[in-house]
């Protein structure tokens, strides 16, 4: 039989975007004993991904950070740069982590519904919308979704559309081999056959580590080309052949690198959060500091009575600069990776990832951009114009 059920709050995907959502409604004084309903297909928390974030303040979630570096190093053209950050500190957390610790606390809370259903459609209505699932239909004033696609994102111009794919290995070596307290950000001194390609290497301990083989580029690979980068950094990088380390977990991942707009509201009273709703940076892939951000924003906006807030995630300044970098990853990628060389070489690391969380001033960014090749960046402003001219 059909099950049909009135929420408060229905929020749709249990990914981190949702279970921030959660985390954030149910810690506010109005929000904390509504009703809300959590939907996804599963709820059961799995190790198949890490997030990777810089923050310099107090945050939320900060007893589940897996790991932390001081120091960061990149490496391009046969050169090395590594800094340590003074202002910032370089993160990581595991999501099998974050999502068991969220489940449990949501589990605790009589005013939430969990449910595992598949999200089939959501119906919009003047003051309440409607999600179809598996499992039955649910209503409430606001709904909020990471579940699927808006259905206005083809509609929107695109000039530019990459990914950023990669596996990454956690492995376990015989011998002490890494430095616990550096992370490499990129190492570009690999072949690049297939796109602008890097290696990341985030050590947990002085044995274990995260490698990830990453490209940008617009296509993606198999798994055995993968492998092979992987396995032949780690010949050449750490003298480690097959039999030598211990592969203790994979992942595998595809985060869009697209010059388009992505639609703020899925229909009317169904708003779209997370990657759907255009919070991963273009130009970088990186999303969880923003998604907790718009989370944030979210409950402070209904907390005061208004509509959940529509604004871009990026200013209007930092998505022409996001323009310019895709179109050099998608024509020019020689080009791309001298600039991040020069980038790291010219500019203190945590400036650069100031601007890269675009909190920086425009009097800075002047200056990191006068630090790089400016002749491509012309040629990126010329033929983004188009789009430069019409808001971005």
């Amino acid at each position: 039989m059909e099950q049909q059920s009135q929420f408060d709050i229905i929020i749709a995907g249990a990914g981190a975007s949702g279970l921030s959502l959660m985390w954030f409604l149910l810690h506010s004084v109005k929000y904390k004993d509504s009703r809300i309903l959590l939907v996804d297909r599963t709820l059961e928390p799995v190790n198949d991904k890490t997030w990777c974030f810089w923050d310099k303040s107090d945050m939320p979630f900060k007893d589940l950070i897996y790991h932390t570096w001081h120091s960061l190093e990149v490496a391009a053209h046969d050169k090395i740069f590594t800094e340590e950050l003074l202002q910032y500190k370089y993160h990581c957390m595991r999501s099998v982590d974050y999502t068991a610790k969220m489940l449990r606390f949501l589990e605790s809370k009589p005013n939430v519904t969990l449910l595992e259903a598949n999200v089939q459609e959501f119906n919009p209505g003047d003051e309440i919308a409607e999600i179809v699932t598996s499992k039955g239909k649910f209503t409430a004033p606001w709904i909020f979704q990471s579940a699927l696609k808006p259905p206005g994102l083809s509609r929107s111009k695109m000039d530019v559309s990459l990914m950023q794919h990669f596996m990454g290995w956690e492995i376990e070596a015989e011998n002490p081999l890494f430095e616990t307290d550096k992370a490499t950000l990129m190492d570009f001194d690999v072949p690049q056959q297939n796109g602008v390609t890097f290696l990341y290497v985030l050590p947990f301990s002085e044995t274990t580590a995260l490698i990830e083989y990453t490209l940008f580029s617009g296509k993606i690979l198999t798994d055995e080309q993968y492998e092979k980068g992987i396995r032949d950094y780690l010949l050449e990088k750490y003298g480690l052949v097959d039999g030598s380390y211990k592969i203790n977990r994979k992942e595998k991942g595809i985060i869009p690198m697209e010059d388009r707009e992505y639609p703020a509201w899925y229909c009317n009273r169904v708003l779209n959060i997370g990657t759907v709703g255009g919070l991963t940076k273009p130009s970088t892939g990186y999303t969880f500091t923003r998604i907790h951000r718009h989370s944030e924003e979210i409950v402070q906006a209904l907390e005061q009575g208004n509509r959940p807030p529509d604004s871009k995630a990026s200013s209007y300044r930092f998505r022409v600069y996001d323009m310019m970098l895709l179109y050099l990853l998608e024509n020019h990628s020689a080009t791309s990776i001298t600039i991040f060389r020069e980038l790291f070489k010219r500019n203190r690391f945590d400036r650069i990832l100031q601007f890269l969380e675009e909190k920086t001033h425009p009097g800075q960014e002047i200056k990191i951009f006068s630090s790089l090749p400016y002749i491509p960046f012309f040629k990126a402003i010329w033929k983004t114009k188009h789009r430069i001219l019409t808001g971005a």
